[in-house]
C-alpha cells in the first residue's frame, strides 16, 4: 500500500541563534539558511525516506522556492506529479532555533492557502492519507472524507492546533497531537506526565477504533484505542535541533502502518527516526532513512 499527503509545502528560512529572543528583543544570528521544510512536505519526505511509495498532493508558487521544493521531494522519493504550480509566492516558514534545540516558527501560507481536495480520492483502499492543519480546513476535511469513504486509514496530525479542526475528529481513524495541541482540544491544562496524557486522549475519543496518539517530547509517546494504551519511551539523545522531529514521527508512522504493522511497532519506528532527526539541523535536511532507523530501534525497545 501507499502514502498520500495532502499538505503544505514550505522553503524554511532557517536562522541559528545563541538563544530565542524575548519580546520585542534584537538579538544577533550565527547562521541562516534555506532548506525545504512544511508539514505536509517534511511528512512526505519522512514516509519516502521510509521506502514506501509517497504521493504529494499540494501547491507551489511560481517563485524561486517552488522548483527547490520539487526538487528536495523528488530527491527524497516521492511523487510529485500531483503538486500544482499556482501564480504567487511558495510557503515559507522563518525559523529562529537556538543553541539548545528550541526553536519559534512563523509560517506564511503563500501557495498552501489556495489547495482544494482532489475531486475523488486519488488512491486506493487500504492506502494511507496523511494529512495537517497547515492547509485549509475544508479542504482537509474534504480529503479525509474521501480517503474515509473509499476505505483508505486516514492519519490527521492536528498542527497547528485551530478550533475548527475538532469537527474532522470523525474520518479521523489516528489523530497525532503533542500534549499542547492536545491541551488545546480538549479545554484543560497541558498534562503535566504521561498518566495525565492518557487521561485526556482517552476523554478526547470519538468512536470505537479511533486511535489518539500523543507525542510527549524527551517523555516519549502515549497511544490509546478503547481500553488499550501504548507507551513508547523516547530515547536518550543530545538534542541539536526539534524542528521537524514531529513531521518526522508522522510520516515513518504513516509509513509503517501502510506496510501492515501494528501500532505499536509503528510507533517504535516512528519514535526512533525523531530520535534521530532532533540530532542534526533542519527538518527534512535532517531525516534518517530506513537503514539508519532499523539499526536505531534497539534504543527504543
Amino acid at each position: 500500500m501507499s502514502v498520500v499527503v495532502f499538505g503544505s509545502i514550505n522553503a524554511d528560512l532557517v536562522t541559528r541563534v545563541d538563544r530565542l529572543p524575548r519580546a520585542g528583543e534584537t538579538v544577533s544570528a550565527l547562521s541562516v539558511a534555506e532548506l525545504p521544510g512544511g508539514k505536509g512536505a517534511n511528512q512526505a519526505t519522512a514516509s519516502a525516506m521510509f521506502g514506501v511509495a509517497t504521493r504529494m498532493i499540494g501547491a507551489v508558487g511560481s517563485d524561486g522556492h517552488a522548483g527547490m521544493m520539487i526538487a528536495a521531494l523528488s530527491a527524497a522519493g516521492a511523487d510529485t506529479s500531483a503538486i500544482a504550480r499556482l501564480p504567487g509566492p511558495t510557503g515559507t516558514a522563518h525559523v529562529c532555533v537556538s543553541s539548545d534545540g528550541e526553536n519559534q516558527i512563523v509560517v506564511v501560507a503563500g501557495a498552501n492557502a489556495l489547495v482544494a481536495a482532489t475531486e475523488a480520492w486519488p488512491g486506493r483502499a487500504g492506502d494511507i492519507c496523511l494529512a495537517q492543519l497547515e492547509l485549509p480546513v475544508a479542504a482537509v476535511g474534504a480529503m479525509l472524507a474521501q480517503a474515509r469513504r473509499a476505505q483508505a486509514l486516514t492519519i490527521l496530525n492536528a498542527a497547528p492546533a485551530l478550533a475548527e479542526a475538532a469537527l474532522l475528529l470523525a474520518d479521523v481513524d489516528v489523530l497525532v497531537v503533542n500534549e499542547t495541541e492536545l491541551a488545546f482540544y480538549c479545554g484543560d491544562a497541558v498534562p503535566a506526565d504521561p498518566e495525565a496524557a492518557i487521561v485526556a486522549a482517552r476523554d478526547f475519543l470519538r468512536r470505537d477504533g479511533q486511535w489518539i496518539v500523543v507525542t510527549l517530547g524527551a517523555a516519549g509517546i502515549v497511544a490509546v484505542s478503547g481500553d488499550r494504551t501504548l507507551a513508547v519511551p523516547a530515547p536518550k539523545v543530545s538534542v541539536v535541533d526539534t524542528t521537524g522531529a514531529g513531521d518526522t514521527f508522522c510520516g515513518v508512522l504513516a509509513a509503517a502502518l501502510s506496510e501492515g504493522q501494528q501500532m505499536e511497532s509503528a510507533l517504535r519506528f516512528a519514535c526512533a527516526a525523531a530520535a534521530l532527526s532532533v540530532q542534526r539541523i533542519g527538518a527534512a535536511a535532517s531525516m534518517p532513512g530506513r537503514a539508519e532507523i532499523e539499526a536505531a530501534m534497539d534504543l527504543v525497545s
